[in-house]
């Protein structure tokens, strides 16, 4: 399982929305980019982070969740992406999905970014986290 695809989980467990991890229709949390549809989505991806320990099997990365609502209401995505800062900001000491160790998520702006409307005018909004995480690896292990 990916670091994406337990954070797409972590999110429908809090009540965020609907992963379907086996990709069928009907669900409202996807990964890495957002789909034509539905109106009201988000999307989780990775973005950087400082480098990794060589020794130990802690990293630090930086995971986006972008929130879309209607382009009728940007009340909505704002309010479902306050929702997921909420969850999601300052949330640690647990085992995700897939075994890595969630040792903290920090929002890295006080709250949700606007970003603008996507090509079909729904408004969008980012939270940004900063993770530490356990996931060990062949070469590294916990110390």
């Amino acid at each position: 399982m990916t670091l994406l695809e337990e954070f797409a989980a972590l999110l429908a467990a809090l009540g965020l929305g609907t992963y379907k991890a086996d990709g069928s229709t009907g669900g409202t949390i996807f990964l890495t980019v957002l789909p034509a549809s539905p109106d009201r989505a988000m999307a989780v991806a990775r973005y950087g982070g400082p480098e990794s320990a060589a020794t130990d099997d802690y990293d630090e990365p930086s995971i986006q969740v972008r929130v879309r609502g209607p382009a009728t209401d940007a009340r909505i995505a704002e309010q479902d992406a306050q929702a997921v800062y909420d969850k999601l900001h300052a949330i640690g000491s647990r085992v995700l999905a897939g075994g890595t160790w969630l040792q903290d998520a920090i929002g890295v702006q006080s709250g949700p970014i606007y970003v603008g409307r996507d090509q079909n005018g729904r408004h969008e909004y980012t939270v940004n986290l900063r993770c530490e995480i356990s996931r060990p690896s062949v070469n590294r292990s916990h110390q």
